[in-house]
């Protein structure tokens, strides 16, 4: 009964890809950052596809498990790709320089080339455990089976930890340039991250066991569904996401000094610039008063872009000041102005949270709520409640 549950399971995962991959693949021909994720599927659907392999066709079993050495390491250089193309500051290209992520799943190639190369029955002896090898060749072949698993292991592992990195970087970056991240902060990976972790370690663990012991430690309807959450949930996002600055990224060598990494060392990010003290209070004093002249936070769409254009003054400039002169970045100076601007209109008690947030330039009624509750220490709600009573009691 678990081998049916586990077909289904499997075929289901097998046709939504199917259905994706196609569309990835040409949306990379736009944006290569659909690449290396139409790459990520493609690698799935080869795992996914055992089960079918195992009950249909059991002659190519040996052989399907071959293919997915070389499957499970494409999938972390695969997605890591697709996550930095996401993240990426500037049109992101595949690069000779890539290439090196993919070595792990040359490995793997090798090692399904040797596991082929063995005669039949040598490979059912090694995967049906039915005798013990001990030397020659087919030694050989499952000391490379079980080092690709060590490198998979630690390979995924690797870029768990690098995506958790990057994207905590990525998310200052927006801070530097956006005073509205809502459709940009990729808050969605961070998740998918979990489901992978799990997925990868179920993978692991079963395939361990079955090879030490000839059978599965879990059993491989869980793992098999956590692969069909993994690919409905990248299927979902990855078919709606664009690159969190595309269209947004100006083309001008000074916007880009501007959104450059962010290290551990903030004064590292300027310190070719030719700003002084002096002019960077001059720049100060120059976006107060034009923040309170002209009420530049009230457009939802304001970029550091936006606001340097309307000033005449550089965006690194800007960002710098910001940074340095007035300690904050451009997305909490923004959202202070827009805070101070909707304190007025909650004590008012004339309209709803909603249309407020809206008025005073924020997208949505949650952003608002989360940096309300940042500046004052209480909700919108809590602050109009606050006043109200104060005003009762007078």
């Amino acid at each position: 009964m678990e081998d049916l549950v586990v077909l289904a399971i499997a075929m289901m995962t097998v046709g939504q890809i199917g259905f994706c991959l196609p569309q990835f693949l040409l949306r990379s021909l736009h944006t290569q950052t659909y690449f290396p994720l139409a790459m990520f599927f493609f690698a799935n659907a080869v795992i996914a596809s055992g089960p079918a392999v195992f009950s249909l066709v059991p002659a190519w079993k040996t052989i399907c498990i071959a293919l997915i050495f070389p499957a499970w390491l494409l999938l972390g250089p695969s997605f890591w790709l697709y996550v930095e193309g996401l993240t990426s500051d500037s049109p992101w290209r595949m690069q000779p320089k890539h290439a090196i992520q993919l070595i792990p799943f040359i490995y793997g190639l090798i090692v399904a080339g040797l596991i082929i190369s063995l005669p039949l029955e040598m490979r059912q002896v090694i995967f049906g455990n039915e005798t013990d090898v001990n030397s020659g060749f087919p030694l050989v072949v499952i000391i490379s089976m079980f080092l690709a698993m060590m490198l998979w292991a630690l390979q995924s592992a690797y870029y768990v930890i690098r995506i958790i990195i990057r994207l905590s970087r990525y998310r200052k970056q927006l801070k530097d340039l956006f005073a509205s991240n809502e459709q940009r902060e990729l808050g969605w990976l961070s998740w998918l991250l979990l489901i992978i972790a799990g997925t990868w370690s179920f993978s692991f663990a079963n395939l361990m066991s079955t090879l030490i012991q000839n059978n599965t430690l879990f059993g491989y309807r869980y793992g098999f569904t956590m692969l069909l959450i993994l690919v409905w949930t990248l299927a979902y996002w990855g078919l709606r996401q664009k690159p969190g600055f595309e269209g947004r990224y100006i083309n001008d060598k000074s916007v880009k000094s501007a959104v450059t990494s962010s290290g551990p060392v903030v004064d590292k990010k300027y310190e070719r610039s030719a700003l002084n003290k002096d002019q960077a209070l001059r720049i100060a004093d120059k976006i107060n008063a034009t923040m309170a002249k002209e009420q530049l936070h009230l457009d939802s769409s304001l970029s550091l872009h936006k606001l340097a254009q309307h000033i005449a003054i550089s965006p690194n400039y800007i960002s710098q000041t910001l940074n340095e002169t007035m300690e904050t970045n451009f997305f909490d100076y923004v959202n202070k102005w827009r805070i101070e601007s909707a304190k007025p209109k909650l004590i008012a008690n004339e309209d709803t949270v909603l249309n407020i947030a809206l008025e005073v330039g924020f997208n949505a009624r949650s952003s608002f709520y989360k940096v309300f509750k940042k500046e004052t220490g209480m909700t919108p709600t809590e602050f109009r409640k606050s006043h109200s009573t104060q005003t009762g009691r007078k």
